[in-house]
């Protein structure tokens, strides 16, 4: 286990503040914000590079606050990984090994047992400046495993590879991680990234921890505005709401939608684009929500499409280009929009 306990730290402007985050061995918490938000700094605070000016940091029931990097038994990646370009493999990896003064025949035994693991084997005797990012990725995290830590900090370790090579990667990772039974700290500003390798996620914002929860929950249930915004969530209004059998109706405007959320007076409400249904004609369904109206935009992005309609409330919803191309929907087009009363999240 590994523990942040009220850590808190001052670096010029940056402030992080009060933060408490705990995680059990063989988990995996990733650490989602956007671009100074202070996840860099918490996993240098965790691993030792920094001192916090309050709170502690707790790694199984030892306090290590005081205690040097080195001394801590954390394995830590960066996303530049680092690594000593005119060095071999085999040196990269073992030199955490030679540190611990190892002998010669542990060494070698150690190494060669994390390259096996790792898909690199073949390359010990290479270069690193001679290897490709997924490559020199999978060099990196050899390194940091092979000393056995107690915990594991990535920064954002797929940042330097394609997005293919990051998918194998990532699968790669997952299987590796699974082996270890240890806590890791992932660092990363990709949602997608997230959601696949979560046990669950930390969204961080401006020094502070906003919400800490399973991937799912993060992206349909935020706890705030700023965390809707920043997953995506795209639907997000203010409204008044009172309580109903089995949840609650809120009023939007002139409009009111049900919610399963039991929650009464002055909310926000979100609801996130993919859950909500497109159609030409109004559809017969077990959702508690269908709006009427007139699309105002249609916007093209990727593999999805947004499509927004003024319901006497600006609604968008996501669906494929496929669908856009069946429905035959062009900007000012009547559409109705249905969703679940479960989709409409309420904070």
């Amino acid at each position: 286990m590994i523990a942040a306990e009220s850590l808190s730290y001052t670096a010029g402007k940056f402030n992080l503040q009060d933060v408490s985050l705990r995680v059990e061995d063989s988990e995996t918490v990733v650490i989602l914000g956007p671009t100074g938000a202070g996840k860099t700094v918490l996993l240098e605070l965790l691993a030792g590079f920094r001192r916090p000016s309050e709170g502690s940091v707790l790694i199984g029931d030892r306090d290590v606050t005081q205690l040097p990097p080195e001394r801590r038994g954390i394995g830590f990646v960066y996303q530049d990984y680092l690594l000593f370009p005119h060095r071999s493999v085999q040196d990269n990896i073992s030199y955490g090994l030679e540190v611990q003064n190892l002998r010669r025949e542990e060494i070698t035994k150690r190494v060669d047992e994390i390259a096996k693991r790792a898909g690199i084997l073949p390359l010990l005797d290479r270069r690193t400046r001679n290897l490709s990012g997924g490559e020199q990725q999978r060099v990196a995290l050899a390194r940091a495993l092979v000393t056995e830590p107690k915990v594991l900090l990535l920064d954002e370790p797929f940042a330097a590879v394609d997005p293919n090579t990051k998918e194998t990667l990532m699968r790669e990772m997952g299987r590796l991680l699974d082996k270890n039974r240890i806590p890791v700290i992932y660092v990363t500003h990709d949602q997608v990234e997230a959601m696949e390798m979560a046990d669950r996620i930390a969204v961080m914002n401006e020094g502070r921890l906003v919400q800490v929860d399973e991937p799912e929950k993060v992206f349909s249930e935020p706890k705030s505005e700023f965390v809707a915004s920043f997953v995506g969530t795209r639907n997000i209004f203010k409204g008044k709401s009172r309580l109903v059998n089995g949840g609650s109706i809120v009023e939007v405007g002139s409009v009111e939608l049900r919610s399963n959320v039991t929650l009464e007076g002055h909310v926000h409400m979100t609801i996130r684009p993919e859950d909500i249904l497109v159609s030409g004609n109004e559809i017969l369904s077990s959702a508690r929500n269908s709006l009427k109206g007139r699309i105002i935009s249609i916007v093209e992005k990727s593999q999805l499409v947004y499509l927004t309609g003024d319901c006497g409330i600006e609604v968008t919803a996501a669906i494929t280009r496929e669908s856009l191309r069946e429905l035959e929907l062009t900007v000012g087009d009547e559409v109705f929009l249905t969703f679940k009363a479960s989709s409409v999240n309420l904070f």
